[in-house]
């Protein structure tokens, strides 16, 4: 793949640029379908519609870090965590009130998630299109990508729940589906390296799918048999 690598992200563009509205549509989509359904799953895991929203000086409080941090190298990781919105639920029983979960938007986490979406919609529109790859690379491509994807997706969560000390974390899903708490902040440090899995899986799927034409391979090409061979092995979108 690699002598090929130019040509297969020269497909990959190709086919984005020939549907770019349909892909910043479903990039769109991805990313708030994504929040749609993490806060679905916290209504009908608790049972409760969120009963209170938040909404954080973000700009502000970057801008802040920049100046009380002392080493700058520790801004990045401080200003990942930053809060833009919060959405959840208020138990008022103890006076002024607990957040029993909530929903936190992070721009760093979007940010991701909207890469994850980009990749995932590239993906589509390859599977869609009449590039030269095979029948089984495009199943081993698709599973790849739902693969990849389910990775990405599930780190990426930002949910809170006061039974896990009201950590954001993706760890917090995981508890809510049955694991047990403490196994979950467990297994918590391989976050990282599932994401980064999951990335890899999805571009690889890209670059698997964006098998350039027959006709990339032998130039311009000219009426006869390579003219031929490029209207069988199919076209670009």
């Amino acid at each position: 793949m690699a002598p090929d690598l130019g040509a297969r992200l020269s497909t990959a563009g190709r086919v984005v640029r020939s549907r770019f509205g349909l892909w910043l549509l479903l990039v769109a989509g991805f990313t708030l379908g994504y929040y749609l359904l993490l806060m679905a799953s916290l209504v009908v895991r608790f049972g409760a519609l969120p009963n209170y929203a938040i909404a954080y000086n973000w700009p502000a409080s970057v801008w802040k870090i920049f100046r009380s941090t002392p080493s700058f190298r520790d801004v990045p990781p401080i200003v990942a965590e930053e809060y833009l919105l919060e959405f959840g639920y208020m138990n008022y029983d103890y006076g002024l009130g607990i957040s029993e979960w909530a929903l936190n938007i992070i721009p760093y986490k979007v940010l991701l998630v909207m890469v994850l979406a980009a990749l995932l919609a590239a993906n589509i529109l390859l599977l869609k299109a009449r590039t030269s790859c095979s029948g089984g690379t495009r199943l081993k491509s698709a599973a790849a990508t739902g693969l990849g994807a389910g990775f990405v997706a599930l780190t990426s969560a930002t949910m809170s729940w006061v039974v896990c000390c009201a950590t954001p974390t993706w760890i917090v899903g995981l508890s809510m589906l049955g694991l047990g708490v403490s196994t979950a902040f467990w297994i918590e440090p391989i976050g990282p390296w599932l994401t980064m899995a999951g990335y890899g899986l999805l571009a690889l799927s890209t670059l698997g799918l964006a098998e350039p034409a027959a006709t990339s391979r032998f130039g311009t090409g000219t009426p006869g048999r390579g003219r031929k061979t490029s209207s069988q092995n199919g076209v670009h979108a």
